[in-house]
């Protein structure tokens, strides 16, 4: 399976997502953990008590099999086992995913451990029957309660080792019983080991796929965000462009809130080209979007538009007549502040500066966006055959001259 190399997946590049253990790569382990560790905890718990009843059945079997240490084995099955067992069911919900699989592990070579000594211990010949005990162990770990198969492969190595052990040192047991019982415990681990594996590597080839395709759609939907960005972002001055403008200003509108809308135009910018070249034409652009931008990032609610050639937009929420007065003065303080020269002007300024027209919409009024551009419009145009650097209001029944600076 191979994933698509994401930057917030960088792990992913220096291992492989799944090793021979059947281990995740770390980032995907994490997510793992994050979606599927409690479920984890709630499985192992209801295996924990199910195993501990069936053990605990046989303390039955024991009257037949361990006669002769039959107290010790039922106290050693209630009062250690037992115990430590419930001790885990308790413990797994507080500890982390890998030390759910660590405890849990622990736990069932403690219930394996004491039957070993029991079958070691007793002398009884239907002992030997307490052995199949050990190899019901084996079975429930790798099958029933599932380790991860790196855990299950230790847990089993060591119970394989141990159980040799005590076969070998075990009195009075022949060969033949020894070659049996090897065989046994030997076709049991190999079986439920390999069982395991197959489990695991399914539940982990599941997830796999299951990631990639998230995977695969998150990338698809940030190259659509990407994309999205850029028909919304004007390339040349990064502003928003006339359609995210539209958007902004429709939901506005739509709420009826009190808002002011500004049109701004560059004043003799077609001399400014003329003179200077278009390269300098775009780099003055850039500098007026960036100071736009700034007095909109100073506002509580503003958005700052290229509307089009050296025409921008601003359109800011605000209540009342003198408020948008403030901020256009404010705009227009901004690009004076730049002293961007000038040379072709013959108005002696000799410095680019910008007309605005202003039209507002009260709270609670309904306006189509179309009327409220022609009235900032409007204005615009009053400002420029006033003279230019200059604001004008449109309050829609008289027009109000500001002069800017």
């Amino acid at each position: 399976m191979t994933l698509p190399r994401l930057k917030s997946f960088p792990e992913l590049d220096s291992r492989p997502p799944l090793d021979r253990w059947l281990r995740f790569a770390a980032p995907i382990q994490a997510q793992y953990d994050s979606e599927h560790a409690s479920e984890r905890v709630e499985d192992l718990r209801s295996a924990i008590l199910v195993g501990l009843i069936l053990y605990n059945v046989f303390n039955f079997t024991s009257i037949v099999t361990l006669p002769d240490i039959l107290v010790l084995s039922v106290f050693i099955r209630l009062a250690l086992v037992t115990p430590v067992s419930l001790g885990i069911f308790w413990a797994i919900r507080r500890t982390s995913p890998i030390w759910t699989e660590r405890v849990v592990a622990i736990g069932l070579f403690n219930a394996y451990l004491f039957p070993a000594f029991l079958f070691y211990w007793t002398t009884d010949p239907d002992g030997l029957f307490t052995f199949m005990e050990l190899l019901t162990i084996i079975v429930f770990s790798n099958m029933l309660i599932a380790l991860r198969f790196y855990h299950a492969v230790i847990l089993t190595s060591v119970i394989f080792l141990v159980t040799v052990l005590v076969l070998a040192t075990k009195p009075g047991l022949s060969p033949p019983h020894f070659f049996v019982l090897m065989v046994q415990l030997s076709a049991i681990s190999i079986f439920t080991l390999y069982a395991n594996y197959r489990l695991e590597r399914r539940r982990c080839r599941d997830y796999l796929a299951t990631f990639d395709a998230r995977l695969q759609a998150h990338s698809a939907m940030a190259d659509r965000k990407v994309y999205e960005d850029a028909s919304r972002t004007d390339a040349l001055t990064q502003l928003p462009n006339r359609r995210h403008l539209d958007e902004r200003m429709e939901l506005w509108l739509s709420e009826r809130r009190a808002m002011a809308l500004m049109m701004i135009d560059v004043d003799h910018f077609k001399l400014y080209n003329d003179t200077l070249g278009h390269p300098a034409g775009d780099e003055c652009l850039r500098r007026i979007a960036a100071a736009l931008a700034s007095v909109a990032d100073q506002a509580e609610d503003a958005i700052c538009a290229r509307f089009g050639g050296e025409e921008f937009t601003f359109a800011i929420s605000c209540r009342s007549e003198f408020e948008a007065a403030r901020w256009a003065r404010i705009l227009s303080q901004a690009i004076t502040a730049l002293e961007i020269a000038h040379p072709a002007r013959t108005d002696g300024i000799g410095i680019v500066t910008i007309s605005i027209g202003v039209a507002r919409c009260p709270s609670g009024t309904l306006v189509a966006l179309n009327d409220l551009v022609a009235a900032a419009d409007r204005a615009l145009y009053v400002a420029k055959r006033r003279g230019r650097n200059r604001f004008v209001m449109d309050d829609e029944s008289s027009l109000t001259v500001q002069f800017a600076g």
